[in-house]
């Protein structure tokens, strides 16, 4: 394996990734803010004192071009976001970010010359937004929907328009793939001690608004067989999600993480909850065949009623399985321990996938936590995947033809 600069690397990493460090050691580089605009600016000046060609869009996207020798050859990009979540971590979206600024520097030490030019992208809003999430990649790849309601009002809180939005756009036809580097955000490969996961596919992402109905009344004067608790009946059906998602395996996963009583007071019976429903797993069929399931129970509940409201329907994404081929080829040369995964989280790749050819890299998450302040993957896993994402890129500019 021909090594990438790692000290340098990680000198780059720490001097981004920690803008918007707060008094918990947390990030906080939400998107579009003052934060998020000092790193891409100061990830510009670090890119321009290298000699590379640095553009950025109207919505707080930046790449960076590395010409290739041969032409009208399509462009490998790669890539992540430089956005966080809340008092995030140091990890999330920016290893892939100047991991991918590292690739480009070490092609140009080691004199690599690649037929295909190769793009470094850091993607604004990945993690959420007015706008929603992977906003920047959703823009980019002409997949923001302009017609959607209240765009306008929403694109004006970020001194936006519709414009804006069009002129981001990039022509995808002359790009060959993207590649991203991240953190697994989860604890499957160091449960398994795996160094790498080759990552299959994106699992979808389905909510719902769950509403139980009941009665309210009197907390101290109905007795106990003579109420209709909508609390009572929320409780049991959400026992019930829990129970039965574990007869699914792994990759699916259910939770309620939001919850209103109403009217919420201690001496009051409650008459109505809603709560939000979360759904993922890689098959659609499942989700579906899981909410059905739900359904049927909820209607065995006795003196409540349910209405399941979808808010949200977020297919599942495959990666290229060319390109996987090419990385377990990689993993394989390297003598690097890996594993097929598939990501419990959306990422910036599932956008570019619906044009281009997609896939991931993931390394270890330590206790598997992710968005939190104690985000940590260990500085050998670092290594070890931002050396195989170079041998990747050289590999993939050999031999993938789209």
């Amino acid at each position: 394996m021909e090594n990438i600069n790692f000290k340098r690397f990680m000198t780059n990493f720490k001097i981004i990734g920690k803008i918007g460090i707060n008094q918990e050691n947390g990030i906080d580089r939400l998107a579009f803010s003052d934060k998020y605009y000092e790193a891409l600016e100061k990830l510009s000046e670090i890119m321009l004192k290298e000699n590379i060609d640095v553009k950025k869009d109207k919505v707080g996207n930046i790449s960076g071009l590395r010409n290739g020798i041969e032409k009208n050859k399509k462009i490998i990009m790669i890539g992540s976001h430089l956005d966080t979540v809340k008092n995030g971590g140091l990890y999330d979206g920016n290893l892939g970010v100047i991991s991918s600024l590292e690739i480009i520097l070490s092609l140009n030490d080691n004199k690599k010359n690649l037929k295909h030019p190769i793009e470094m992208l850091a993607f604004n809003a990945e993690e959420g937004s007015e706008m929603g999430g992977t906003f920047g990649s959703r823009v980019m790849t002409g997949r923001q929907n302009l017609n959607e309601k209240g765009i306008e009002e929403k694109l004006s809180v970020y001194g936006l328009n519709i414009e804006d939005i069009k002129k981001s756009e990039k022509n995808m036809d002359d790009k060959l793939c993207f590649v991203e580097l991240h953190i697994e955000q989860g604890g499957i490969l160091e449960k398994n001690n795996c160094s790498i996961g080759i990552v299959t596919g994106i699992v979808g992402i389905s909510r719902y608004k769950i509403i139980v109905n009941g009665e309210t009344n009197h907390a101290g004067t109905t007795p106990m067989n003579l109420r209709k608790d909508a609390m009572t009946g929320a409780a049991k059906l959400i026992s019930f999600i829990n129970e039965e998602a574990f007869k699914y395996g792994e990759s699916f996963v259910t939770t309620v993480g939001d919850m209103k009583v109403f009217p919420g007071a201690v001496n009051v019976i409650p008459g109505k909850v809603e709560f939000l429903l979360e759904v993922r797993d890689m098959e659609q069929e499942r989700i579906e065949n899981f909410i059905k399931k739900i359904e049927e129970y909820s209607k065995k509940l006795i003196d409540t009623e349910a209405e399941f409201i979808q808010t949200v329907n977020k297919p599942s994404m495959k990666m290229d399985a060319k390109l996987n081929k090419i990385l377990e080829k990689v993993c394989k040369k390297n003598q690097i321990n890996y594993m097929f995964i598939t990501s419990g989280a959306g990422h910036d790749t599932k956008e570019l996938a619906n044009k281009i050819p997609t896939t991931m890299i993931f390394v270890p998450s330590c206790k598997g936590i992710s968005h939190s302040p104690k985000e940590y993957t260990k500085e050998k896993d670092l290594e070890i995947g931002v050396n195989l994402f170079y041998d990747f890129v050289l590999e993939i500019d050999k031999e993938f033809e789209n």
